[in-house]
């Protein structure tokens, strides 16, 4: 039969209720057909659609210029410009094809797929069986741009004699391969295999990571991933050197319903070796020599022994409202994690943070609402500096705070919090204190634009110390009770003129506070106010400081201003001043705190913002003669070919609280060139201006499209720890689109 009418719509149930269905008596799955012309071919058992034929099946679509449908054999059989659209994005497309009804498995001549993620399979002939393979005799993979310009090549292509793809497990193997480079042949391979753009995670080995390093020698990293379960995985990492011995890293991670686990690690069977990987040497006094040839006396050579590190976390869920959690970090060796080249130390982890060259281990628990939130812990430090004494670090077992916020409407807020802190260690003074506050804050506006935000606040303190024995003290304990009281109101008095191409605001800040304590500072222990410093930041704070064992006692006021200039073009600028008086000194207070003498030096910043292309912000700290002794400044820009930013900071000595003067004078630059549309310069510095060392310095050429990055550059870590750090080293990358990448860059 011959219907010679436009479009024809029609829907073949007999390609749905076959012997096994009906035997079943459920509803089968239909397929649809549209086409410009349908012929019943009823004496061959056949079905033929001509002309922009289009046919459904289960969320998969076919279309062709001409299709028969074999009912016996149900089978389709396509000719001419046949495309298969499937429901994860698929396209294949064929001159010949045939297909079972499902349009799913079957046989194809001139075969094309494109895969999510932009990746393209050809092939002269393909193959799809009921297992859901494909396979491709002479086929060609590419992940990159297909021009139909003359002489144009992709950046790469992975050609083989024969390649499967099977949508099972998801993955592409390749017998016969040849990968190229623009065309260029670069690497035979008798066995390849990879997963497909559409493959989840997977167990396997990943790409390997190599580097040349004046301190590890030639290394290879070849990490193996296992996939344990859909919720759990582990990443095991061999690592080669050419210097030293080998060592393993190791990830595991873990989803739970209720939280996550991560555990990260390494271990090595070594001796301690310098920048250069050679073992490392000790004096009479268990310290380092660093120069053996010129040394004059007795050295003892360091053990091979196992030495490592672990980085842990975790945290879960108790209920909506509490959490408990941990974080682990620990070194065997002061100088293992930069002997190895470990990252990660300065990661955040857990409830607590810590200052540099310091690792923590921590166990904490957490509750929060809306007006409510309370934490309790329990830590301690291992440092890993060449003068630190893990004995005289606390053991903070435990520490605890909590907060409750009243809203009293237009009557203002009130909170009262709590806190408390147990501190013991193996060498020095053992503390515990017990605090207690209340305070309540309000905001009034009078009719004249002026902000009136008063604040009171009454603490009380309780201290139990235990002094051990010294060669000139024995040992004692001793209790002390402390009361507090502070009222304080702060004025603002915001001013905005808007004009034409510009609005300026204005607004002098004026702080005026007044304390009481019951003892002065210095009768009980300071162990948490010992590096605070007053800044921009806190300028016109009345209690500027969340710390408990010190309290500014007297009178002081704050005075300043904050002003704003926006420009209609996109500019903006900024600025704050001030400075803070007090009534009398107090000497428990340091002049790097800024909180010294009667009067606090000048803190002025400022900035400016030109877009999205540059802004400057800037700090300063000057003191009475307008000498700067802090200076900061940060630089973002992004304009033309060029981005990056610029941070810059130089300390005086006199307010540093650092042990070596002059780590307080240095600059950290990160600077991207476009030189053209693919290739890029990268330049990252981070030098200590003070000692004259680069603490890291490196240097990389990256040419990227849209499918692939080649980058070479070098790498310098100049800074050296008791002969431990500083060395060089040459740094390349390379990633393919779909396949994975290699690259131990400093630079992402």
């Amino acid at each position: 039969m011959i219907v010679p009418q436009p479009k024809l719509f029609a829907m073949l149930t007999a390609l749905a209720l076959t012997p096994a269905a009906l035997a079943q008596d459920a509803p089968a799955e239909h397929v649809y057909l549209e086409a410009d012309i349908l012929i019943d071919d009823r004496e061959n058992g056949r079905l033929i659609a001509e002309g922009n034929v289009v046919a459904t099946y289960g969320g998969r679509e076919l279309t062709a210029d001409r299709v028969v449908y074999d009912l016996e054999a149900q089978t389709v059989h396509a000719y001419g410009n046949v495309f298969i659209f499937d429901p994860d994005g698929t396209i294949r497309t064929a001159s010949e094809i045939e297909v079972d009804e499902s349009l799913s498995d079957g046989f194809a001549t001139d075969f094309t797929a494109q895969l999510p993620q932009d990746a393209v399979v050809v092939a002269r002939t393909a193959a799809r069986d009921a297992e859901g393979s494909n396979s491709l005799e002479y086929a060609i993979y590419t992940a990159c741009p297909i021009c139909e310009e003359e002489g144009t090549e992709p950046t790469w292509t992975l050609k083989a004699r024969r390649a499967v793809q099977n949508s099972e497990t998801q993955m592409i193997t390749y017998r016969d391969a040849v990968f190229e480079i623009k065309g260029v042949p670069v690497l035979y391979l008798p066995y390849f295999a990879h997963p497909d753009p559409t493959s989840e995670r997977r167990s396997g080995l990943l790409t390997p990571t190599p580097e040349l390093s004046s301190k590890l020698g030639l290394t290879y990293e070849q990490p193996y991933y296992w996939a344990i379960s859909p919720y759990q995985d582990l990443t095991v990492t061999p690592k080669l050197y050419s210097n030293v011995n080998p060592a393993l890293d190791l990830e595991y991670r873990r989803r739970f319903y209720s939280g996550m686990l991560n555990i990260e690690g390494s271990m090595a069977y070594d001796y301690e070796f310098n920048s250069k990987g050679e073992r490392q040497f000790y004096d009479s006094n268990g310290r380092i020599v660093s120069d053996t040839a010129n040394y004059q006396g007795t050295l003892t050579p360091s053990e091979e022994e196992f030495r490592g590190h672990v980085f842990a976390e975790g945290l879960f869920d108790i209920n909506p409202v509490w959490q408990w959690g941990f974080a682990v970090e620990n070194a065997t060796d002061d100088l293992y994690l930069r002997r190895y080249d470990i990252n990660g130390a300065r990661n955040p982890r857990g409830l607590l943070d810590v200052a540099p060259k310091k690792l923590l281990n921590q166990l904490y628990t957490v509750g929060q609402t809306t007006s409510f939130y309370t934490d309790v812990s329990a830590y301690h430090v291992q440092g890993l500096g060449a003068t630190d004494d893990d004995g005289v670090f606390p053991r903070v077992v435990p520490m605890a705070y909590a907060n409750k916020l009243y809203d009293f409407g237009e009557l203002g807020f009130a909170t009262v919090e709590g806190s408390l802190a147990f501190l013991d260690r193996s060498e020095g003074n053992d503390v515990r204190r017990v605090s207690a506050v209340a305070e309540w804050q309000n905001s009034y506006i009078s009719p004249g634009g002026v902000i009136l935000e008063p604040l009171l606040q009454v603490r009380a303190d309780q201290y139990n110390v235990s002094y051990r024995t010294t060669a000139q003290t024995a040992g004692y304990e001793d209790d002390q009770s402390r009361t507090s009281g502070l009222a304080a109101a702060t004025l603002r008095w915001p001013l905005l003129r808007p004009g034409e191409n510009v609005d300026v605001t204005f607004e002098p800040v004026v702080t005026i506070a007044y304390s009481e304590s019951s003892l002065d500072n210095g009768i009980v222990p300071n162990e948490d106010l010992t590096r605070y410093e007053y800044e921009l930041t806190s300028l016109f704070e009345a209690d500027p400081f969340s710390h408990y064992d010190l309290i500014e006692q007297g009178g002081r006021i704050a005075a300043g201003f904050r002003t704003s200039a926006h420009f209609d073009n996109g500019v903006t600028l900024r600025g704050t001043a001030g400075r803070r008086w007090r009534d009398e000194a107090d000497p428990a207070f340091s002049y790097a705190s800024n909180l010294s003498g009667t009067r606090s030096d000048y803190l002025v910043g400022g900035g400016f913002d030109i877009g999205r292309a540059f802004s400057f912000d800037t700090s300063l700290r000057l003191d009475d003669d307008f000498d700067v002794v802090r200076f900061e400044t940060t630089t973002g820009f992004d304009f033309w070919r060029v981005s990056g930013d610029i941070t810059y900071f130089n300390l005086d000595e006199s307010i540093s609280f650092e042990v070596i003067p002059e780590q307080t004078h240095a600059i950290d630059l990160n600077w991207q060139f476009e030189l053209t549309e693919s290739i890029d310069l990268m330049y990252a510095l981070r030098r200590n201006i003070g000692t004259n060392e680069n603490e890291i310095q490196a240097f990389a050429v990256q040419w990227s499209d849209d499918c692939s990055f080649f980058q070479i550059g070098w790498r310098q870590r100049g800074i050296s720890d008791r002969g431990v750090g500083s060395d060089n080293a040459i740094t390349f990358g390379f990633g393919f689109n779909t396949l994975g990448l290699i690259s131990n860059s400093d630079f992402e």
